[in-house]
């Protein structure tokens, strides 16, 4: 990869946070001046929601958030990904005039690698602008 192209690098990933104050520490950690080591019960079901954001060294496409509330879940699935990725991220970049430039990187969560997804990514980015689980350039572990 050239120099100049890892500067087109569309970065991409969701985060979902528990709207209730309870955090998921595997995907943040938390600097405080006090010991938060207490224990706080949390709901065994909380409702929750899903960010997602695209960037590049230039600019962001995003947040997107995808609501869960009680026993309605409104998370992130293959469906609602490529739904996100044709009325949204893609139509930002084409208002860029970037598409054909832009390597499109995301992990290999199950939503990323469904078969409506890796078609449309791939009808757009190529399979050689794509960084991602089932595509010809894996996400490094």
């Amino acid at each position: 990869m050239q120099n100049k192209e890892r500067w087109n690098i569309f970065w991409t990933d969701e985060a979902y946070f528990h709207v209730h104050g309870h955090g998921n520490t595997r995907n943040c950690r938390i600097w405080a001046m006090e010991n938060l080591s207490g224990h706080q019960p949390v709901p065994l079901h909380s409702e929750k929601v899903t960010v997602w954001c695209g960037f590049t060294a230039s600019f962001i496409v995003g947040p997107s958030f995808f609501e869960e509330i009680g026993p309605v879940i409104f998370a992130l699935n293959g469906v609602r990904y490529e739904s996100l990725l044709s009325s949204y991220v893609i139509p930002a970049l084409q208002q860029r005039a970037c598409v054909r430039s832009t390597i499109f990187m995301q992990d290999g969560a199950p939503p990323h690698i469904s078969n409506p997804v890796k078609r449309h990514l791939s009808m757009h980015f190529g399979n050689y602008r794509i960084i991602s689980r089932h595509f010809l350039t894996n996400w490094s572990p």
